[in-house]
């Protein structure tokens, strides 16, 4: 098999697919030779996982009797498929001679994706992966197998979701002086709740300082917050006790756009301040599935001590509010990268009702 090389290749150059697309290409197996085989299978293939590992002290006794304690390791490890289908364009049921011909052999495949595939996804504790896996089996030799990886990226429109059309608006207030008389008020607000990668929001904040100091800055930034599932390995679980006793969470929170800007709110005086934040082109929308969730939140932050923060949550999506004809186009113009590394397991370190309002208060 020295001599023998295997291509797969999809029809979009970049292999980005919408899920209820059809994902097309070829596989070419170039061989000097002819090849004994028994079959050619095709396969696509898409999982969620998720996996960590955590260190736990247990108590127990030893032969003679005597408790003690110990430190070990326990893996936390989940897996859902959402998309499995095979093809087998070569057999040696139909080959009288049970060989690949030698030279050049062209192989088509074609899959129709699932509507509600969630989009492909990279994260510290888990990941949504596809791929097309081609497996030659051959006659008392080890399988020949290839894979080459591809991405989904949904259809996500913000026009059919109500809420993300409105604007949002949280107020929050803080104390501070001997008898707490001195106050900050903030109310931030965002045109909309819902965005998609690229594209700009226009964050305003309208402060109010009554304290002794002024206030010389705004921070906004987008937060990504992931949340994991999974459960005890070798747990032996049915189904519906899934995520009860022996299941573990995690959420892992990363910035992926941030903006400061300076500003001067003097004492007794009131402010309004306008805070661009780009979001990245490069951006994952916003999806749940049973052990994987990912929001994003933008989180303000008011003055350089003792900061007065306010979180608006938003939806990211793939078609823009106002826009209903098709989905953006995505600066993609390279494969998905290789996934070789996972398998390590990561060790535990138009608006139609008035925009909704939050009010926080705080004192020190």
């Amino acid at each position: 098999m020295g001599d023998t090389t295997f291509l797969i290749e999809f029809d979009h150059p970049a292999a980005v697919y919408s899920p209820g697309q059809n994902v097309a290409g070829k596989l070419t197996i170039r061989n000097r030779n002819a090849l004994n085989a028994l079959a050619l299978k095709i396969c696509i293939h898409g999982d969620i996982e998720t996996l960590w590992r955590k260190f736990e002290n247990k108590g127990r006794y030893d032969r003679h009797g005597r408790w003690y304690r110990s430190s070990e390791h326990i893996n936390y490890t989940s897996k859902i498929n959402v998309l499995e289908g095979i093809a087998q364009p070569w057999s040696s049921i139909e080959n009288a001679n049970n060989k690949i011909p030698g030279g050049v052999n062209i192989f088509p495949f074609l899959f129709q994706l699932p509507a509600n595939l969630p989009p492909s996804f990279e994260g510290t504790h888990g990941n949504v992966r596809y791929s097309v896996h081609v497996e030659l089996d051959r006659p008392w030799r080890m399988n020949v197998e290839a894979k080459r990886v591809f991405s989904v990226i949904p259809v996500i429109d913000l026009n059919s979701i109500p809420k993300t059309i409105n604007p949002m608006i949280v107020s929050s207030c803080k104390h501070s002086g001997l008898f707490s008389n001195k106050e900050v008020k903030v109310k931030i607000s965002i045109p909309k709740s819902g965005y998609i990668p690229g594209e700009t929001i226009q964050v305003s904040a309208l402060i109010q300082n009554h304290t002794k100091k002024p206030i010389y800055s705004i921070k906004a930034k987008l937060e990504q917050h992931v949340h994991y599932q999974a459960q005890q390995e070798n747990s032996h679980l049915f189904p519906e006790e899934h995520c009860h006793k022996h299941c573990e969470h995690k959420t892992a929170q990363t910035t992926m756009s941030k903006v400061e800007k300076s500003c001067h709110v003097e004492f007794c005086s009131n402010s309004q301040i306008n805070v661009p934040l780009v979001l990245p082109n490069q951006l994952v929308p916003s999806f749940r599935t049973g052990i994987i969730e990912v929001d994003y939140c933008i989180i303000v932050d008011i003055g350089e001590n003792k900061k007065l923060r306010c979180e608006l949550p938003i939806t990211v999506g793939t078609i823009p509010i106002g826009v209903f004809t098709r989905p953006i186009a995505y600066s993609i113009t390279e494969a998905p990268p290789k996934y070789e590394n996972f398998s390590q397991i990561v060790e535990d370190s138009q608006a139609s009702a008035p925009p909704p309002e939050y009010e926080n208060e705080e004192h020190f």
